[in-house]
This record gives structure tokens, C-alpha cells and sequence, in this order.
């Protein structure tokens, strides 16, 4: 019977060209799987380059801001049997909008994608990883939770609410030996320079990597 978890299985929520494809390309140098979750269109545009790139690449498409339908699919996902080991939530929502003139709903459906989709995903793979005894977790997130952005108000509520719900997380999960963290992008990912996504893609890999007792809750990039 296959295991109900691999190990060399990653969950990538938010696929885009960026730091996620940079996780990705990096976990599949070391022979991992990846199923990608994202927007319809844009999960097929990623996944095609990765697979041109030589990887296997599963592409799912989801809307994160139906959370319900979201859940489902993770739900769908982690009953399969080989059900990813390792989850990365690299989803977000930059609207734009100062705090005192963008709308309550808006606010809203930014909380769920920034920082409930995330939630959710750990919700329902816990439970697994946990009957297995392993797994990783990790979760973007960025300067704006240290240094609030006034035009992008929603963004930066909900990089330090990220974190803050993560370290939950990460409380309730490492003595069933997961290991959840946040992985902090402290500057502007671009291609080319220090803060290329294949730069930080390593920050990951070390994240998912080390041993029980040099996890952190809070793996920082400041450039390489």
C-alpha cells in the first residue's frame, strides 16, 4: 500500500514566476514532485515552465478567496495517498489602499488570501503529517510585517498576521515532529540581484532541511 505521505512531495500554494517557481526549480534539483496550486491561467503558465525545465509538476487551479472550495481541494489532495510532505504558502494579495480610504471588504478578502489560506492549508495537512510523525510547513512573508507600507496597508496587516499565526502553528505542531516556520524576505525579489528568487529559494531548502534542534520559527533573507 503507498505511503499516505512522501517526503519528496511539495505542495507549493501561490504559484507564480517568482520565488515560488525559485522553490520549486530548488526542491526538484533534490528530486522532488511539486503539485501547484494558484489562479487558474497562471498555475498552467508556471507549470509549463517547469516542466520545460525537466520537473514534475502537477497544476491545480483554485481560487484561495473561495475559501470553501479551497479547502476542498486541499482536503482532496491530503486523502490521496503520497500526500505532500512538505507545504510552502507563498500566496498573497497587494492591494493597493491606504488604511483610512480602502474598504472593509476589501480588507477581508485580502485577510483570507494573506493569511487564512495559510491557516487553512496547515489545518488540514496537520492532521496527516502528523499520522506520519513528519513534515514541514513554511509560509512567505516579507519586510512589510516589520515596516508597514502606508499604500499597502492590507499587505502589510497581513505579513504580520501571517507570522503571528505561523508561530501558532509551529507551537502546536513540533513535538509531532513538523516543522512550520515563516521564511522573511526582507527586500524586493528581482531576478539578477541579491534578492533573486533562486537566491532565496536556498533560505527555503535550508528551512525544510534542518535538523529538530536548529528549528526556527523565523528563517530570515537579507540578501545573499
Amino acid at each position: 500500500m503507498p505511503d499516505a505521505v512522501d517526503p519528496h512531495h511539495l505542495l507549493l500554494i501561490g504559484a507564480g514566476p517568482g520565488v515560488g517557481a525559485g522553490v520549486v526549480r530548488r526542491f526538484g534539483r533534490e528530486g522532488f514532485r511539486s503539485t501547484l496550486l494558484s489562479r487558474a491561467g497562471t498555475v498552467d503558465r508556471v507549470a509549463a515552465e517547469l516542466r520545460d525545465g525537466g520537473l514534475e509538476i502537477e497544476a491545480v487551479a483554485v481560487d484561495i478567496e473561495d475559501l470553501r472550495g479551497y479547502r476542498e481541494t486541499l482536503e482532496r489532495i491530503f486523502s490521496a495517498p503520497g500526500a505532500p510532505g512538505v507545504v510552502v504558502y507563498n500566496a498573497a494579495l497587494p492591494d493597493p489602499g491606504q488604511i483610512l480610504e480602502t474598504t472593509v471588504e476589501r480588507l477581508r478578502t485580502a485577510h483570507d488570501v494573506d493569511v487564512l489560506g495559510a491557516v487553512v492549508a496547515a489545518q488540514v495537512a496537520a492532521p496527516v503529517l502528523r499520522a506520519a510523525g513528519r513534515g514541514t510547513l513554511l509560509v512567505t512573508s516579507g519586510g512589510f510585517a516589520d515596516n508597514p507600507v502606508p499604500a499597502l496597508a492590507s499587505l502589510s496587516m497581513g505579513k504580520a498576521a501571517l507570522r503571528s499565526a505561523q508561530t501558532l502553528v509551529a507551537a502546536g505542531v513540533r513535538e509531532d515532529g513538523i516543522h512550520a516556520a515563516t521564511v522573511t524576505i526582507a527586500g524586493v525579489v528581482k531576478p539578477g540581484t541579491d534578492f533573486d528568487p533562486d537566491n532565496i529559494a536556498e533560505l527555503f531548502w535550508t528551512a525544510h532541511t534542518d535538523p529538530k534542534d536548529a528549528w526556527q520559527t523565523e528563517y530570515r533573507f537579507t540578501g545573499a
